[in-house]
């Protein structure tokens, strides 16, 4: 009797323990660094090693920055992207290089994640571009990237110019790349050559195959003279079909500025924009 009664009890004593040990859940995985349950577990992180610092004026519109995480390459991976632009897929890539900056400031974002979706805080730089020293021409941006068939807007900026108030703009460009579409010039306060009130006078030219010529200036303003970094207008070019790769868009070497007494003006930069059609 004893004998079977000790049969049943080591039975439940079996069944008990057997059906605890299957509804548990499983253990965490302590030797992985990536699980959420292991006690030693961090988020990830990115850490900028190389490029600018926070604040920093550059004097070059080139920038590289260079980034590791806190775990093994093989377990991260990162995204960036730099002012309003869209984040970059996610890679191991852990360096990247930006060109043609426009002057002024901008903000570079990086942030990791795990390999298994797990991801962390952005990290945020902001720094400043000063790389055109004025008084110069220049279009902003000064890179653009379109697709083939597709238009394009650039800004006709005078950048750190002093006691100015007309301008010659001469524009040249590849005709069988790019099709002049318009030319507008800003007669608002948009114009940098309008804040000391005045009227402005243009007259455009742009009947000479892959050349736009831009005469301006403005009367009655109180100074006379415009000082500072500001726009005139902008042009709109369409990207040619056939024609992919690299291209610049120039201003010419007779473009001028000009103060109120038709004087010429000093100008220590003419700067082209680069155009990628893709």
């Amino acid at each position: 009797m004893w004998s079977s009664i000790s049969k049943i009890s080591l039975l439940f004593v079996f069944i008990f323990f057997g059906c605890n040990l299957t509804t548990q859940p499983p253990p965490p995985e302590r030797g992985n660094p990536i699980d959420p349950q292991n006690p030693n577990f961090q988020p990830p992180r990115v850490e900028i090693i190389s490029g600018p610092k926070e604040g920093d004026v550059l004097p070059n519109h080139t920038v590289t920055f260079k980034w590791r995480g806190n775990q093994a390459d093989t377990l991260m991976l990162f995204s960036y992207k730099l002012d309003n632009e869209n984040w970059s897929p996610w890679s191991n890539q852990k360096e990247v290089t930006f060109t043609y900056l426009d002057e002024g400031k901008h903000t570079f974002y990086i942030k990791a994640k795990y390999v298994n979706n797990i991801e962390g805080q952005a990290l945020e730089i902001n720094f400043i571009v000063d790389a055109v020293k004025g008084p110069a021409i220049m279009f902003f941006p000064r890179k653009s990237e379109i697709d083939q068939g597709y238009s394009f807007d650039s800004e006709i900026y005078v950048e750190e110019a002093i006691n100015f108030a007309g301008a010659k703009i001469v524009i040249e460009y590849q005709q069988s790349v790019f099709t002049l579409e318009s030319v507008e010039i800003y007669k608002d306060a948009r114009s940098i050559m309008l804040k000391n009130g005045g009227t402005l006078i243009d007259f455009i030219n742009a009947n000479t195959p892959g050349k736009v010529e831009i005469n301006i200036a403005v009367a009655g303003g109180n100074p006379e003279n415009v000082n500072g970094t500001g726009a005139i207008g902008k042009i709109r070019f369409r990207a040619n079909p056939g024609y992919g790769g690299n291209y610049e868009i120039k201003f010419g070497n007779e473009s001028k500025l000009r103060d109120a007494n038709n004087n010429d003006v000093q100008i220590k930069n003419l700067v082209s924009k680069v155009v990628v059609v893709k």
